[in-house]
């Protein structure tokens, strides 16, 4: 159980896919995270100016405006909040392999939930 005094941490995760939406929202909120979700780039991008997240779950094969563009506007505007990117795809490894210095690591998809729980915790605690 949370502390009533302890701040729950922000999670901000930009899929299209509502099943991916409602699984990582639920794996995370049932381990104590807010998860804010996101359709587009540009919706990331507006919250990501209001809001501080201490994660971003970004899956980069999007129709429009996914995960490439998010990091393409943190590389300018913020680089630190990079280190604590999570790439969350099914993307080809050689995308991944280029971006891997920039993020701070990869959940492929399908992912066991353990696996994003441990992933999206080492973060939040750095």
């Amino acid at each position: 159980m949370l502390s009533p005094f302890k701040r729950r941490k922000r999670v901000l995760l930009l899929d299209d896919d509502p099943s991916m939406q409602r699984l990582v929202a639920r794996i995370l909120g049932n381990d104590g995270f807010r998860v804010d979700v996101f359709l587009t780039g540009s919706q990331a991008i507006a919250a990501l100016q209001k809001v501080a997240y201490d994660v971003l779950l970004l899956d980069l094969m999007m129709p429009h405006e996914g995960g490439m563009t998010v990091i393409r506007h943190l590389r300018t505007k913020n680089p630190q909040l990079l280190k604590r990117s999570i790439l969350l795809t099914a993307s080809p490894d050689s995308l991944i392999d280029a971006l891997s210095g920039e993020v701070s690591t990869v959940v492929q998809k399908p992912f066991e939930p353990k696996q994003l729980i441990d992933a999206v915790r080492l973060m939040s605690a750095s």
